[in-house]
């Protein structure tokens, strides 16, 4: 998966370094005249986030940081294709998980980078490594993190008289006061496929990776599957609860995301799931932006201690064929300073990823704080899953349970059948 927004995943403060430091030994890249060019290719996202930061680095360094921005699924087209012909700019955004333009596939063909020895490497916190470690060394850069949460209308909870859930039971409480008041609980836009993994992913964070850190050496081993898991079958029986009482939208497979999130801002519906990253588009339709709206993890058990977040990286990569390896790595050093990594993490509605930062001062780093300080995060599942194969049927199956067209058992068999493509 690219990241999980509305254009195909496909979201936080994990932390950044303990303490600033400076980039030195660069300034001399600009003597002779002129600055050095670092090139990259990545998405307008990050784009945005890192415009403020451009003149700093050169100043700094000597370094001139020059972007091309593009639309996720285009980059990873136009990726391949540039890393195939030779002709890859200097830092790339790099995917999780093992699709083509993935971090771990293009590692092991030999077309990234090895950033094992650069300063910032060790913050990595150990959930993560898996995602950016091959043959025991780390080939890229997490730039920040995104989250998958719950976020809310805070005057529809005002106006039903219901506050942020901390177990299931209350949340199922809320669901159904807010039901009775003639609102939509939870705004589901299944016509967007990619939405159905919202929920299911919350809940595996916590009944799923939290339980069981194995699971995907299991898999790989074939010692369990989809089917056989405990973890994955009470994901399912959740969501699909949710489904039957009517908590969600109705004929939630004829509405996008985009209407899902009209669908809140309006006031018709209470709550939708997001990865964080998507929540600046929600914003945008309520008066006052962000302060409209409240957010909080779905707890997935009656236990509050067993609430876990799904946050996810977002990479940078260092081609191995970078004309100025050394400017990349200055680039990715610059960006590893708290108040950077910070500032960044909050105009993108993200967190830092790298251990030892304070929390990103917003609703979304407050809320967060606690998890990330008690390490009760997870990578999203598919992340971590062998193929790409995996995801597209959940994409397939997953939201035809709204309308009954599919049973648990058989959503749980296609996703065996994907994964055992390998």
């Amino acid at each position: 998966m690219q990241s999980l927004t509305r254009r195909q995943f496909g979201a936080t403060a994990v932390g950044v370094l303990a303490t600033a430091f400076a980039v030195g030994g660069c300034t001399s890249a600009s003597s002779g005249g002129g600055t050095k060019q670092v090139t990259a290719l990545i998405t307008h996202e990050q784009g945005a986030g890192f415009k403020p930061f451009y003149d700093g680095f050169t100043q700094s360094t000597g370094y001139e940081f020059k972007p091309t921005t593009s639309e996720v699924n285009a980059l990873v087209e136009q990726l391949r294709i540039q890393i195939n012909s030779g002709t890859a700019p200097d830092v790339v955004r790099a995917a999780l998980g093992s699709l083509t333009a993935g971090v771990l596939p293009l590692a092991k063909e030999g077309s990234l980078a090895d950033l094992t020895d650069q300063p910032w490497a060790k913050n990595i916190p150990a959930s993560y490594r898996a995602l950016l470690e091959w043959d025991g060394r780390i080939w890229a850069y997490p730039t920040s993190g995104q989250a998958i949460l719950m976020f809310y209308n805070k005057a529809v909870f005002t106006q039903v008289g219901v506050k942020a859930p901390t177990t299931w039971s209350e949340f199922l409480t809320v669901c159904q006061t807010l039901k009775d008041a003639d609102k939509i609980p939870v705004a589901q836009g299944l016509g967007t496929p990619s939405m159905a993994q919202f929920i299911p992913y919350m809940l595996a964070a916590s009944l799923v990776s939290a339980r069981e850190p194995d699971i995907d050496a299991q898999m790989k081993a074939g010692t369990t599957s989809f089917v056989k898991d405990p973890g994955w079958n009470e994901v399912f029986a959740k969501y699909k609860t949710l489904m039957d009482k009517g908590y969600i939208t109705p004929n939630a497979l004829g509405v996008t995301l985009d209407g899902a999130m009209k669908q809140t801002a309006s006031g018709a519906a209470a709550m939708i799931p997001l990865v964080s990253t998507n929540s600046p588009a929600l914003f945008a339709s309520f008066p006052n932006k962000a302060d409209d709206v409240g957010v909080f993890a779905l707890p997935a058990t009656d236990n509050p201690d067993e609430t876990y977040v799904p946050i996810s990286p977002e990479l940078l990569a260092l081609n191995a064929k970078a004309k100025n390896p050394d400017g990349a790595k200055a680039w990715f050093q610059y960006l590893s300073d708290p108040t950077r990594a910070a500032d960044y993490a909050k105009a993108t509605s993200s967190i830092p990823i790298l251990t030892g930062s304070t929390a990103v001062s917003t609703e979304l780093g407050t809320v967060l704080k606690p998890y990330i300080a008690n390490q009760h995060f997870t990578p999203f599942p598919n992340h971590r899953w062998v193929n790409g194969d995996t995801q597209q049927a959940f994409f397939k199956t997953a939201p035809l349970l709204a309308s009954g067209e599919i049973t648990i058992p058989k959503v749980l068999a296609a996703l065996d059948a994907a994964y055992a493509k390998g």
